[in-house]
């Protein structure tokens, strides 16, 4: 008969475990790292889970300290059977917080990059306002879930026809505000130079990606990592970022293409910041922009190396002035 284990300690280990997870997430929260996991706008939601596991595992330490019978007569045993599996069960819970605090942050790079894809700029339908294709969203994801309701309470007599089986939300950016782009473009195109910060850099690169031939011959200067694709020239290279929209696992790698003499010489990976001039070409049988570059400097990694499409609400961020 395998040995029953003291209720008392394993909801004593609960406890330490939402504790653990807690203080895990106020480092991160602490240190300023938690960026380089969750886009800003999903704080608020990190801030709360700490604080309720924090006072979730204060009270089940206070519970494994209280004795009293914990049977609820129901004629089930609750006991938890088995050290070998109770250890291995709660084991998988420690190991995240373990490795949140003994190892340091991995940064996404290049071999990610070449498994997601390289993307020039966000779609122009995801950024803009899209009403009808909204609502053509929403009556596809209804009949979906009225679909499944059905199938699942044995309401459908056959498999429903033409049904899609994903629901068509996009990860991308919510729908900016009237008029943000046409207001970032007209004054990228009154600037001699385009310099891309953090805060405007997805914007900028979809502007920049629809209205190539408006910024042709203009100065450019932007930072990010070396990143080449199988099938480029030697010559060619972009540089790149991570734009991230909830969090690292919807990460989008993001870029200006580039060529200068022997790129392929330079290591993958290493971050750089370049001055060129915008100039247009052909890559994979579309009209691209890219940098010819006249200046390119190796620089440290950033802090924070990722890019993020700013929400005050449900709202973009207006352009930075």
């Amino acid at each position: 008969m395998m040995k029953k284990i003291d209720q008392q300690f394993i909801i004593y280990i609960r406890g330490i475990l939402l504790i653990g997870f807690s203080l895990l997430m106020f480092k991160l929260l602490l240190t300023g790292k938690i960026i380089q996991f969750i886009a800003p706008k999903m704080l608020p939601f990190i801030l709360f889970s700490s604080a309720t596991f924090f006072l979730l595992g204060i009270t089940q330490i206070w519970r494994s300290s209280v004795k009293k019978d914990v049977t609820c007569e129901c004629g089930h045993d609750h006991m938890e059977k088995g050290n070998i599996r109770t250890t291995l069960i709660y084991s998988l819970f420690l190991l995240p917080i373990m490795t949140g605090f003994l190892f340091s942050n991995h940064t996404l790079d290049s071999s990610v990059a070449v498994k997601r894809g390289l993307s020039f700029s966000v779609n122009k339908s995801d950024t803009q306002q899209q009403p009808a294709d909204d609502e053509k969203i929403d009556t596809t994801n209804s009949e979906l879930e009225k679909d499944t309701n059905d199938l699942l309470s044995g309401n459908l007599d056959e498999m429903p026809k033409n049904v899609p089986t994903t629901h068509q939300n996009s990860i991308a950016a919510k729908v900016a505000p009237k008029g943000f782009y046409e207001l970032l473009e007209k004054k990228l195109v009154k600037q001699p130079k385009i310099s891309i910060n953090d805060t405007d850099y997805i914007p900028v690169m979809n502007i920049i990606e629809n209205n190539t031939n408006q910024f042709i011959g203009k100065k450019i200067e932007v930072n990010g990592f070396v990143y080449r694709e199988k099938g480029f020239k030697d010559n060619q290279f972009v540089v790149a970022r991570f734009g991230i929209s909830c969090c690292v696992a919807d990460a989008s790698v993001y870029g200006l293409l580039s060529t200068l003499e022997n790129a392929s010489a330079l290591k993958k990976d290493t971050w750089v910041h370049i001055k060129g001039v915008l100039k247009k070409t052909t890559y994979n049988g579309e009209s691209v922009p890219y940098v010819q570059v006249q200046q390119i400097e190796s620089i440290h990694q950033p802090n924070n190396p990722y890019v993020y499409e700013l929400y005050q609400g449900e709202q973009l961020i207006g352009p930075g002035e």
